[in-house]
């Protein structure tokens, strides 16, 4: 039994295929195919002493040196990938570039009669489809936009939509972060801008073209996430929808989302906040800084997000959509599931 080639694009035309990516973890960490599972035939230092290798003494010694690492390892990955395989799923075995790491694989998996498929150009090769197909929009969609002050209810009215069976796009989901100055508060860490992307087109591909599809206005980066300048097109050219909602209602919905946040408590996120604080000084400055860590100190929490919202939130926003004046309707955010309920209606009307 032989194992057998196939090209990024045909891995989709597989019905639940199990794909190992046999890289180090440090490459795997930084880029990867969303549903791969890593089994490293090299740890992070074993790839870095081969590469020094391969630099120095030339790719046959390299080679060479690389099987007393990898020899070893061989049994153990069969096995994993025998505990995970379901009958009747193909096995795809792919590394960065197609080379030596997928190749044993592989070929180890056809000694012991198992069929697989090894990944034509590895994960680079699929990289190159991700990137040619974001920048010709290989999968366009019609969105509506939710336009909207911090807090209004944009992203509770796209939660809402969704369990009503709409198609979202959650770009802030995708990036791990909120989109403003404290949107990391309690988040974690964010992917890497290419494993941003591979969810990104894995969100898009999987879309009805036929059926609207609902996402936030965004900026061109949420975090340290660059929007594709795709993305940044269909904000700018579809139908916009203003969210608003009260003061006292946003003020609510900030506190329950980032001081309630199951990631981190309350005082951890009240630091992370002060930290935070020092990026926007410039346009509030120092005076009303010292204010607001004032007003924390005592527990005015209520206090402090409105002089976020009043003094530094809704102007920037004020001035970053002053071109945009045409809504095609203007919903609550009090109220997300009647919004949403009215914005599937208008869908109808903007297909």
């Amino acid at each position: 039994m032989v194992w057998r080639e196939l090209s990024p694009r045909d891995l989709y035309d597989l019905r639940n295929p199990l794909i190992i990516d046999v890289r180090s973890p440090c490459e795997f960490e930084e880029e990867r195919i969303p549903e791969a599972i890593n089994f490293p035939l090299l740890s992070n230092e074993e790839r870095a002493q081969i590469g020094f290798l391969y630099k120095n003494q030339g790719e046959l010694y390299a080679r060479r040196y690389a099987l007393k690492f990898i020899a070893p390892k061989i049994p153990d990955i069969v096995d994993q990938i025998l505990a995970l395989r379901e009958h009747g799923n193909s096995v795809v075995i792919h590394c960065w570039r197609g080379g030596l790491r997928s190749e044993a694989v592989a070929s180890v998996l056809s000694i012991a009669g198992i069929p697989c498929l090894r990944l034509t150009g590895g994960y680079k090769a699929w990289r190159r489809m991700i990137v040619d197909d974001l920048t010709r929009d290989a999968y366009p969609f019609d969105p509506i936009v939710l336009y909207g002050n911090t807090g209004s209810g944009k992203t509770d009215i796209l939660e809402e939509l969704q369990r009503q069976g709409a198609q979202i796009l959650d770009l802030e989901l995708l990036a791990n972060h909120r989109g403003s100055t404290f949107g990391s508060i309690g988040k974690g860490k964010q992917p890497s801008q290419k494993n941003f992307e591979a969810a990104l087109w894995s969100e898009l591909r999987r879309f009805d073209r036929s059926q609207t599809v609902f996402l936030e206005a965004e900026s061109r980066k949420i975090g340290k996430i660059a929007l594709p300048n795709l993305i940044l097109e269909k904000i700018k050219k579809g139908h916009a929808v203003l969210v608003e909602g009260s003061m006292d209602k946003r003020i609510e919905r900030i506190l329950s989302t980032y001081w309630d946040c199951q990631n981190a408590d309350a005082t951890s996120a009240l630091d992370e906040a002060f930290q935070l604080l020092e990026f926007i000084k410039v346009r509030i400055g120092k005076k009303r800084c010292d204010d607001i860590r004032s007003l924390a100190a005592q527990g005015k929490l209520s206090d402090v997000v409105e002089i976020l919202l009043s003094e530094y939130y809704d102007p920037l926003y004020r001035e970053s959509t002053k071109h945009q004046q045409n809504y095609l309707v203007t919903v609550s955010g009090d109220n997300p599931s009647a919004s949403a309920t009215e914005l599937l209606k208008l869908s109808v009307t903007a297909q």
